[in-house]
C-alpha cells in the first residue's frame, strides 16, 4: 500500500493575510520479488528450464518482467512472468 504523506501549506501576501491548507499525497512503493523459480534447476547442454518470477506490487500496479541470462538463450511465453531458458 502506498505510504501516505501529509502536507501543511501556508501562504502569506505582502500585507500579512494568511491562508492555510492541508494536502495529502502518497509514495508509490516498488514491486517486491518474492521468488524466482528455475525448473528444473539443472539442465544438460541444449536443455530447457522454465523460469518463473513470482512478484507483486504493494499498490496492485500492473507489472512487466525482464530477464537476462549470462549464457544461453531466453524465450518469452504467453505468461508475462514466465520465460524459457535454453542452456548453451
Amino acid at each position: 500500500m502506498a505510504k501516505a504523506v501529509s502536507f501543511s501549506v501556508t501562504v502569506r501576501d505582502a500585507v500579512g493575510n494568511v491562508s492555510v491548507a492541508d494536502a495529502r499525497g502518497a509514495i508509490d512503493e516498488p514491486p517486491v520479488i518474492d521468488h524466482v523459480i528455475v525448473d528444473p534447476p539443472v539442465v544438460p547442454s541444449g536443455g530447457v528450464a522454465r523460469v518463473t518470477i513470482v512478484a507483486r506490487d504493494p499498490e496492485n500496479d500492473m507489472l512487466t518482467f525482464e530477464l537476462r541470462a549470462s549464457e544461453g538463450t531466453l524465450e518469452e511465453t504467453p505468461e508475462p512472468n514466465v520465460f524459457l531458458w535454453r542452456a548453451p
